[in-house]
């Protein structure tokens, strides 16, 4: 069992647990928070996924968790790991279900001023237009032949049918579409999955916020992202949908079977392994970069906000 005690505090707010504490690890396990945060963590199996996560093979320097742990699959939600990838491994547990699942902000013309009057017709309007919820379709009807464009092209397909723009790319890592990606790695179900969903926001912890810039703290960083005080900005949280779940899903059960394969002892289950040189660790990485291109591609399609101040939807913002 490892108590709070087992923990030293190296700077302020960053705690390390030592790799004599297991002789399993391969690298010290570092929470980033406060005092309270560090107890939350060890209120679960948190700090335990954290300290599993630091024996798998491969690990570079540290396994880390950042301020938002909490207890996941395989990996605690937060938990951040390197590995070699000449000679490292790759863990579908450890990317997760929701692949590219992110949050970006968008900065809208408008002030809070300006939408005060509406904000009643503003929030029935949202609800009516915003698909979300588990299994909801998306306003974006697609064919198999589109979703393979979609998988192929990244943001780079959302700007072509007028979803994004040249400098929403420019804005996207990678311009939205990854060199190595390769769309027949994904699974036919994630396919059959994802199919009726682009466009919308899924259920969860996933949402849209309509925020308004009340202060500043970096006056030349935030000129740099074009935001003022009292400007009304959009905020999305999304992912894959069930493609990226289904990703998931398939890979974890193909990996089972790597540890008869290849010399690997895991410590949990959900932390299944494979070498990234390997044909099934190709294969998964192969799909996951497909699978973000989808996503930034459902990215690309929110390109204006109507907002209000510090409203909630758990919903998505639909053309």
């Amino acid at each position: 069992m490892i108590t709070k005690g087992d923990f030293q505090q190296i700077r302020p707010n960053v705690w390390e647990l030592a790799t004599d504490c297991d002789p399993r690890m391969r690298v010290p396990a570092r929470v980033v928070g406060t005092q309270k945060i560090l107890e939350a963590a060890l209120s679960d199996r948190s700090v335990e996924q954290l300290v599993n996560v630091a024996m798998l093979p491969g690990i570079v320097k540290y396994a880390i968790a950042m301020p938002d742990i909490h207890q996941g699959y395989g990996f605690p939600i937060g938990g951040v790991a390197a590995f070699d990838y000449d000679g490292g491994f790759v863990s579908p547990g450890g990317v997760g279900y929701d692949i590219n699942c992110g949050v970006r902000m968008l900065a809208t013309h408008l002030t809070e001023a300006e939408i005060a009057p509406y904000l009643d017709e503003l929030a029935s309007a949202l609800f009516r237009a915003c698909p979300s919820g588990v299994g909801e379709e998306g306003g974006v009807r697609l064919t198999q032949k589109d979703l393979g464009r979609v998988l192929a092209r990244g943001a780079g397909w959302a700007r072509e049918r007028g979803y994004a723009t040249e400098s929403d790319l420019e804005r996207t890592e990678s311009g939205g579409c990854l060199a190595e990606a390769r769309p027949e790695a994904v699974p036919d179900r994630a396919r059959s999955r994802g199919l009726p969903q682009m466009g919308s926001l899924g259920s969860g912890n996933h949402f849209l916020e309509v925020d308004v810039v009340d202060r500043i703290y970096e006056q030349d960083t935030a000129a740099a992202f074009g935001l003022l005080l009292g400007q009304v900005v959009v905020q999305i949280h999304c992912g894959s949908r069930g493609l990226g779940h289904e990703v998931c899903t398939q890979y974890v059960r193909r990996f089972q079977s790597a540890p008869q394969r290849y010399p690997i002892v895991v410590p949990d289950r959900e932390l299944v392994v494979a070498p990234v040189s390997s044909e099934e660790g190709r294969d998964y990485m192969a799909a996951t970069q497909s699978d973000r291109r989808s996503s930034g591609a459902l990215r690309g399609r929110f390109r204006t906000g109507v907002c209000t101040r510090c409203m909630m939807w758990h919903t998505t913002l639909r053309r």
